[in-house]
């Protein structure tokens, strides 16, 4: 039987970046009281885990709470680091939502039950000793995105004992210097092992980089947003997927690493001008599929093998740090579960979701707000990414509170610009974009 009690209006599960921008606003814009659950032993998720030198790859108004911003808000071209979002997170629990008096957390624990309509049961993994929480209003699903990076899990492919396998965690714990390097995987985490390396002195004729799928990345140097969403809207003269996508590129808002190779791939990575000319500097890339096995004289993989050597340090970048789970309704009956409104921005996704909580109305309408989306894995979806973003605006326009709560809020405006959004032609306009985004890729198979 629990040894402890508790009643509150929401449980939180999961004390990462969307547990924490939910559980902010519902202090800011209500009087509901609140537990907030987690395994790890302070706030933050996957943050917690993360290697030393991972920084946010976008600016960090994008990022944490609505209610709080962080150090490195101001300027484009500073980028969060770990200890200042671990220490962010930390303040804001400490100072904001515990101080609140109305937030009860609960670190080091694992939710043993937690279904509407019944009392939930959480467990102390120091202790053992369990608490019941009964749950006035929603169970809050912070965790369904399952945000995973390498230190989390086991490689998913063999490693012979003789090779030398590490996590990027680890690479920044090498006590000598290896023969050589081999990057496994070429998503943000692979970008940043990459670019430690070259920071670091390393010739890049040591440096074996395997790809996958090139992917298109996000210029983090160019504010498209800042001359309204006519720019977008421009896009509209586009008969082709492929056509959004080379205007796009001429416009500098993606760019591909290689210029001879089209990538086919885009997960929301973001570089900026001088970290692209370091990764162009790599020419031993990879490029036929996923590694299989690593031996100690060989790596195999999808399309072949390469050779390697028993000196070679083999750095595991592989995890899937942004997933892309079957979508389901946020809002239920004594449930929320919380996913991407907005692609790739967790946070602000989130932090609407806990506004549209607060505003009169049924699930329904709720949902009809919140609708979550898909986080985008191949080159097509960059037309959905931009869509998306534009049609959540205007979507979000036509509640005038929740609209008026956005134009104030901390990171909502650097996403899209907001203004006349509010105006039925404006919003007219937007609906009219998105739908042609839709039907071309509709009419080339997606």
């Amino acid at each position: 039987m629990p040894t402890n009690a508790l009643t509150v209006d929401y449980l939180i599960i999961g004390a990462g970046a969307m547990g924490m921008a939910f559980a902010d606003v519902l202090v800011s814009e209500s009087d509901s009281t609140m537990a907030v659950v987690d395994r790890h032993d302070t706030p933050g998720g996957h943050w917690t885990v993360s290697y030393p030198f991972v920084r946010l790859h976008g600016p960090s108004k994008f990022y944490g709470v609505n209610s709080r911003p962080m150090p490195s808000d101001e300027g484009t071209g500073k980028l969060a680091s770990r200890s200042e979002i671990l220490d962010y997170y930390d303040r804001l629990m400490r100072e904001t939502l515990v101080a609140s008096g109305r937030v009860t957390y609960l670190p080091k624990h694992n939710v043993d039950v937690a279904e509407p309509g019944r009392p939930a049961t959480v467990r102390s993994l120091v202790t053992g000793e369990a608490t019941e929480i009964v749950v006035r209003k929603r169970v809050v699903d912070a965790s369904y995105m399952n945000i995973t990076v390498p230190a989390m899990r086991r490689a998913g492919f063999g490693v012979e004992d003789a090779a030398t396998l590490i996590t990027i965690n680890q690479l920044a714990e090498l006590d000598r210097a290896p023969e050589r390097f081999t990057v496994i995987g070429a998503g943000k985490t692979g970008i940043d092992a990459c670019l430690w390396l070259l920071e670091r002195g390393i010739d890049p004729d040591r440096l074996t980089w395997i790809v996958p799928r090139d992917a298109w990345l996000i210029n983090r140097g160019l504010e498209w947003q800042s001359g309204g969403f006519q720019p977008l809207l421009n896009l509209l003269a586009c008969t082709s997927v492929d056509a959004v996508i080379r205007v796009l590129e001429k416009n500098r808002v993606v760019v591909r690493r290689d210029p001879d190779v089209e990538p086919s791939a885009f997960r929301c990575a973001t570089v900026d001008t001088g970290e692209l000319a370091q990764l162009r500097r790599i020419k031993n890339v990879v490029r036929l599929g996923r590694v299989r096995a690593v031996g100690a004289t060989s790596v195999t993989l999808d399309g072949g093998t390469i050779p390697t050597t028993p000196g070679t340090v083999h750095i595991d970048c592989t995890a899937d740090g942004l997933t892309q789970k079957p979508p389901k309704p946020v809002f239920e009956a004594g449930a929320i579960t919380l996913q991407p409104l907005l692609p790739c921005l967790l946070p602000p996704s989130a932090a609407v979701a806990a506004r549209v909580e607060c505003l009169d109305g049924d699930d329904e309408w709720r949902n009809e707000l919140c609708a979550p989306v898909v986080n985008p894995g191949s080159a097509r979806d960059l037309l959905s990414f931009y869509a998306i973003r534009l049609e959540r605006m205007a979507r979000w326009a036509r509640s005038p509170e929740l609209f008026t709560w956005l134009a104030g809020s901390r990171f909502i405006t650097g996403i899209a610009a907001l203004e006349r959004l509010d105006e039925p032609e404006a919003q007219t306009a937007v609906f009219f974009f998105a739908s042609r985004m839709a039907d071309l890729l509709k009419a080339e198979g997606g």
